[in-house]
């Protein structure tokens, strides 16, 4: 594994990092805690040291799962969530019997897809000092840690980042910061065009926004103006959501990715270069120096393994970039 610097934490990151929003989970297929904690394990053997995740993934548990794998090597990881969500008063009581549900759910199978829409709706933000306080506290109750290295705000909306309410959030990290409760804060961003809102906002330590051969947005000079901030860069989403798995056909592409063409070229063009399309698309975002760490989805100990092959293979060439670079 190779490392990078983290902007101006002084801290080394692996180059790849570990995205927790897969694990735990009522319904999520593969989603025991044994094969969780497997696949934490796997991945730390393997030199990955930074773990993203966020008090809303799998309503806690994904937390609980980084808690629970790092407790006796907390020294060893860097540790990454997120918060300005609310979970609502119905997910909150599933958070409460999912225990006793799991065994119930396996044994009937149900999937995501028999979740009902009360249950999936969307969640409500709430950024306010008051509410990110008991959000942090709670995060490193799960975490079984007495610090968050690295606490980012949860996509805010634009409306957020261009007011002045964002103001008391940020005094109210810097506080956590003082208290040694968190060692940085960032924020994660839903659109790389809303990067240019942070520049100057005191006191960030990186921005970590959507980044890929499906979204090249951020090499139109985001990326140049946040580095010039020595701000990390956290990329997620190099795999296009799922979209460049070669397992998807291209009429489940057309009825289910708007930018269906665009994978489309990217497969052929990986198939040329005899490599799959998830490599080429791992190895181009590797290619960016400018990236501090890039954020794989991981769920069970073979997509570590997977993933870690992906990460092996030879770096692109400046011809083969050119090509996946051609829109």
């Amino acid at each position: 594994m190779r490392y990078r610097q983290f902007g101006k934490t002084g801290w080394r990151v692996s180059e790849i990092g570990f995205g927790g929003a897969r694990i735990g989970g009522l319904l999520a297929k593969d989603g025991g805690r044994a094969s969780s904690l497997r696949t934490l394990e796997a991945a730390c053997d393997a030199g990955i040291n930074f773990y993203d995740t966020a008090d809303m993934y799998s309503q806690g548990e994904s937390e609980v799962l980084v808690g629970n794998a790092f407790r006796n090597k907390r020294d060893k990881v860097f540790i990454a969530t997120k918060g300005g969500y609310c979970l609502p008063k119905r997910k909150r009581l599933i958070q409460l019997i999912k225990p006793f549900a799991k065994p119930i759910v396996r044994a009937l199978g149900l999937r995501r897809s028999a979740v009902p829409a009360a249950l999936s709706a969307p969640l409500s933000q709430d950024f306010s000092p008051g509410y990110l306080r008991e959000a942090v506290e709670a995060s490193l109750r799960r975490l079984q840690s007495d610090h968050i290295d690295l606490y980012q705000l949860h996509s805010p909306p634009r409306e957020e980042l261009t007011g002045s309410r964002l103001q008391d959030a940020l005094e109210l990290l810097g506080r956590l910061k003082t208290e040694g409760k968190i060692r940085e804060y960032g924020i994660a961003l839903d659109s790389v065009y809303d990067a240019v809102h942070c520049l100057d906002m005191e006191g960030l330590a990186s921005l970590q926004m959507p980044f890929g051969l499906m979204d090249l947005q951020a090499l139109d000079g985001v990326f140049d103006k946040v580095s010039e901030r020595q701000l990390g860069i956290i990329a997620r989403g190099c795999f296009g959501g799922g979209a460049l798995k070669q397992s998807l056909t291209e009429t489940e592409l057309r009825a289910s990715e708007p930018q269906w063409e665009r994978a489309l070229q990217i497969k052929r063009l990986a198939e040329q270069m005899q490599r799959s399309a998830l490599e080429a698309a791992l190895q181009f975002a590797l290619s960016v120096e400018r990236i501090s760490v890039t954020i794989l989805g991981m769920r069970t100990p073979e997509h570590v393994a997977t993933n870690l092959q992906h990460y092996a293979a030879k770096p692109l060439s400046n011809e083969e970039k050119r090509a996946l670079l051609a829109r």
